[in-house]
């Protein structure tokens, strides 16, 4: 089985500055949860997609509904500053130093990345045990993120914590980015989620009842869309079907953009330095086995 720590912003069901957010970490968490591929050792938490009151709450719904033994951890509340690298650790963050003491995993970090940036600055010695990191993150040189006619959209966790980041990329550790441009290409649709909803469990309604509205919002919000991205989705079926997927060894660069006035993580061939594994795309027949695979997970 492939041990995975999955570091999250879970906000299934929440609504928070004055729209439903997003819902994907949680198909990733069920999906890994349900997987026999997978053996899950912990969740440990981060603000972004809503307060980490409320992520932790949802992290720990979606735990009790499966009734499993997987710990919860609660993390950063907010993004790094420069010297809190220094500070005292923070549960989540301790949580996966003392994992990663005595054993190797990978890391699916699917939220805002300051708990990665924490561990980086305050437990180097335990990297070393990091088998991969994927992030959903990043973009290719120059490309700016649009759906349909409506844009350009956030790199929202690179954003959220670009100095958390920059620690993680110069750490050596492997580091493999899914993000916008892989899992824009598909879609989970309101008929999925009827799909979903047909089922007899109660985890399944529960994530029915708590992801219609953001379904909803989303497809509001971009009318050339058919249903939500499963954005985090991919760090889950990246370490079971790597197959699945095209992807690329690249350079990075953090660099300023003045048009849209916010910092890009770049990625591209030709940089040099430090390599990153970028998702560019799906393999013949791997979009729809990745959608299926989403949806036919949530029981």
């Amino acid at each position: 089985m492939i041990p995975l720590i999955i570091d999250t912003d879970v906000a299934l069901g929440v609504h928070h500055e004055g729209r439903p957010r997003d819902i994907d970490d949680g198909f990733a968490i069920v999906e890994a949860i349900n997987s026999d591929a997978i053996d899950l050792l912990a969740v440990t938490t981060v603000f972004g997609n809503g307060p980490l009151s409320e992520v932790d709450r949802v992290a720990r719904e979606i735990i009790d509904l499966k009734g499993v033994a997987v710990p919860v951890h609660s993390g950063a509340a907010v993004a790094m500053d420069p010297g809190e690298a220094d500070t005292t650790p923070n549960a989540a963050v301790t949580a996966m130093a003392e994992i990663l003491a005595s054993r190797r995993a990978h890391i699916a970090a699917i939220g805002p990345l300051t708990n990665m940036g924490l561990l980086v600055g305050q437990f180097p010695q335990v990297l070393g045990n990091i088998d991969s990191v994927i992030i959903v993150a990043g973009r290719s040189r120059d490309r700016r993120f649009h759906l349909g006619d409506k844009g350009p959209v956030r790199d929202f966790n690179f954003e959220n914590d670009v100095a958390a980041t920059r620690l993680l990329l110069e750490s050596g550790v492997r580091l493999v980015l899914a993000g916008f441009e892989l899992t824009s290409q598909v879609a989970v649709t309101e008929a999925d989620l009827e799909t979903i909803a047909a089922s007899s469990s109660p985890t399944a309604r529960y994530f029915y009842d708590n992801s219609l509205a953001w379904c909803r919002h989303w497809t509001s919000t971009f009318p050339a869309d058919t249903g939500f991205h499963p954005w985090d989705s991919a760090a889950i079926s990246w370490l079971k079907h790597p197959d699945y997927f095209v992807s690329e060894d690249r350079g990075w660069r953090i660099r300023h953009n003045s048009e849209d006035k916010v910092d890009w993580l770049e990625t591209d061939p030709n940089f040099s330095g430090s390599r990153v594994t970028f998702c560019t795309g799906f393999a013949t027949d791997g979009a729809r086995r990745f959608v299926e695979d989403v949806v036919t997970s949530v029981y």
